[in-house]
């Protein structure tokens, strides 16, 4: 099992609109085709809320055999507008994404 984490900032005056997605994210019907997606990329997503004095941060992990790859069938199977919303939250182009982070330290390796 491998593991990718990311890390994207919150833009400022953008928490609220970040905290009203993740709570439509979570409702019975979105979570479902959220999940959905995510398993059939073949990785398990979890996203954590950062809050620091210097601004928040969304930190992303995928598990599974190659996050990579998964991560990409995610990207390629998201709502038509969630590349607007990323934009909008976090300042971020989905479609040229800034290069993937590399593993700097491992306590078992």
């Amino acid at each position: 099992m491998s593991l990718l984490a990311m890390c994207m900032p919150i833009l400022p005056g953008k928490k609220e609109a970040w905290m009203e997605a993740v709570k439509q994210l979570n409702s019975p019907e979105a979570k479902s085709a959220a999940d959905s997606i995510r398993e059939n990329a073949g990785v398990h997503e979890r996203a954590f809320l950062q809050e620091t004095p210097n601004g928040d941060f969304v930190i992303l992990t995928y598990e599974g055999e190659n996050p990579v790859e998964s991560f990409g069938k995610i990207m390629e199977n998201l709502p038509a507008d969630f590349a607007d919303f990323v934009m909008d939250i976090h300042g971020m182009d989905v479609k040229s994404p800034p290069p993937l982070p590399s593993l700097v330290y491992d306590s078992r390796g």
